[in-house]
């Protein structure tokens, strides 16, 4: 029987499908971590470890007192 993946990894696969629909543009700023926790219905630490994932993608990047942002492609 197949496992299915972490929930937060589920969460970064369907944001990192809103970049690649234009949904998300590059350089455009991403909502907060408590934000997407909202907004997906989950809590903090999972929108934290989905943004996490994204970085280690190489698909956002963060800013000192700015805040996160869609890497250029």
């Amino acid at each position: 029987m197949p496992t299915r993946p972490p929930h937060y990894r589920c969460l970064a696969d369907d944001i990192e499908q809103k970049f690649r629909s234009d949904e998300y543009l590059p350089g455009q700023q991403l909502p907060s971590v408590s934000e997407i926790g909202e907004l997906y219905n989950v809590a903090r630490s999972t929108a934290y470890r989905a943004v996490k994932e994204l970085h280690e993608r190489n698909l956002i990047y963060g800013q000192q007192g700015q805040g996160v942002f869609v890497a250029d492609s």
